[in-house]
């Protein structure tokens, strides 16, 4: 198990096999379409799997590396209900973004849906703009997804920029 990120009683770290219960709990109670054990289980070991713990796991990230590395997917992404609105996700996100390899991926997409309004602000704010929209007819009902992507090499590459900047502001400073 690796830890990423760690404050106060809170926790983001890769997720094992005893967290399959919580993540099952907070899945079905945030998709109509809900992945299996199973699928989780394959995600254990083949991709990005990231849960957000505090006394129990309320948040998790699963992501995969596509293309040789050069594209992100965030597959799934979601907090328990009693948790939302609290940072989480960006939380998870941005560990992601810092896990992910800096020097291969150029871009991280992922699918929203698009009466999610919540979780459509949040993604820009961090970047992500609407590349395309999806629609389908499922369960009587019809859907509208975004598919969103963040040119992850030209944020780098501005937080590399900004971070210069402010170093070398505080060295002004420093000076004077």
């Amino acid at each position: 198990m690796r830890l990423y990120a760690a404050e106060h009683m809170t926790v983001i770290r890769s997720a094992t096999e005893e967290d399959l219960d919580r993540v099952s709990l907070i899945e079905s109670l945030s998709f109509g379409a809900t992945w299996t054990r199973h699928c989780l289980e394959t995600a254990l070991s083949n991709d990005i799997f990231l849960v957000y713990q505090q006394k129990n796991v309320i948040g998790y990230l699963i992501a995969c590396l596509c293309e040789q590395g050069k594209r992100a997917e965030i597959l799934r992404i979601a907090v328990h209900p009693n948790h939302r609105g609290k940072g989480i996700a960006k939380e998870l996100l941005e560990t992601s973004f810092r896990i992910f390899p800096e020097d291969t991926i150029e871009e991280v997409s992922l699918n929203v849906d698009s009466s999610n309004r919540s979780a459509v602000k949040l993604y820009e704010k961090l970047g992500f703009e609407i590349a395309k929209v999806n629609t389908f007819l499922g369960d009587l009902d019809f859907h509208i997804f975004y598919v969103m992507k963040l040119k992850f090499l030209e944020r780098k590459k501005k937080e590399i920029q900004l971070c210069q900047k402010s170093c070398s502001q505080e060295a002004d400073h420093a000076i004077h």
